[in-house]
């Protein structure tokens, strides 16, 4: 699998002031989202080096998963996006910063959240929105090799029909990051400014925050059915009734399905 994103340019980026208002004004939101999730475990799998946000959360058991290109963070195993260690429906959520921004197979690595959620548990996934001031800014700087330039966004739209595909419900998509990655006078002026527009449908966000859970439809169990053949010689004709009481003697054998019910078995 390629890696879009390399370690040293990763490592230069999240170092640089714009990345660090970009991660600290998501912090603030992604805070107040999952302080309202309840349960055992939450996988964090993003870009911040970072996340303290998950001091916030009411799970007893949230965890870092890094990426290919993380080496140096600090994580409890690393995936890649068609492979995550973990067993099916063991996590109850997943947090995904930029992850789907970064990869080269988001949609793979949607599946494999998916996959890893219990049901009802909750995916909050942060992402660049290509329909923005970011999405132009990204196409004039189409052949750099930065970041956040390299970047593959994912458009929620998008996103939101392959969660539906997989059993997911939209709870809610909220626009965001509607002044980064410009600055006005000052950095604390500019976060201000994007943390009041915050949610703002009037002016476009170059992200989103969405927020989907996995509702698997329960699986009614099917009743063994014991299938009888009426009681004719080998190959000989049936009369078979119909509504008017005829017959007709063309059927060479009829098949019929009975239900075995409990008093029957």
């Amino acid at each position: 699998m390629g890696i879009r994103v390399k370690s040293d340019v990763y490592d230069r980026w999240i170092k640089t002031v714009s990345a660090r208002r970009l991660l600290a004004l998501e912090a603030g939101w992604l805070r107040e989202v999952v302080s309202g999730f309840h349960g055992e475990n939450l996988a964090y799998v993003g870009v911040d080096d970072t996340p303290r946000f998950l001091k916030r959360s009411q799970l007893r058991h949230p965890f870092c998963l890094g990426l290919p290109w993380q080496k140096n963070h600090p994580c409890a195993a690393r995936v890649r996006d068609d492979a995550w260690p973990l067993p099916d429906n063991s996590i109850d959520v997943v947090v995904m910063q930029h992850s789907l921004d970064m990869s080269v197979r988001p949609h793979q690595m949607v599946r494999e959240a998916a996959r890893v959620l219990m049901p009802h548990g909750y995916i909050v996934v942060v992402g660049f929105s290509p329909v923005s001031l970011f999405g132009v800014l990204r196409r004039i700087n189409l052949f750099s090799t930065r970041l956040p330039w390299v970047v593959n966004c994912v458009d929620s739209h998008r996103l939101r029909d392959w969660l539906t595909l997989l059993d997911f419900r939209i709870e809610s998509v909220t626009p965001a990051l509607h002044l980064w990655p410009l600055r006005l006078i000052s950095e604390g002026s500019s976060r201000r400014v994007d943390r009041l527009l915050h949610g703002s449908g009037w002016v476009p966000g170059n992200g989103y925050i969405l927020v989907a859970r996995k509702t698997v439809a329960g699986v009614t169990p099917i009743s063994p059915q014991r299938w009888q053949f009426l009681p004719v010689g080998f190959g000989g004709a049936v009369p078979a009734a119909f509504s008017d009481g005829s017959v007709s003697s063309r059927i060479p054998y009829t098949l019929r399905s009975e239900k075995v019910t409990d008093n029957e078995s």
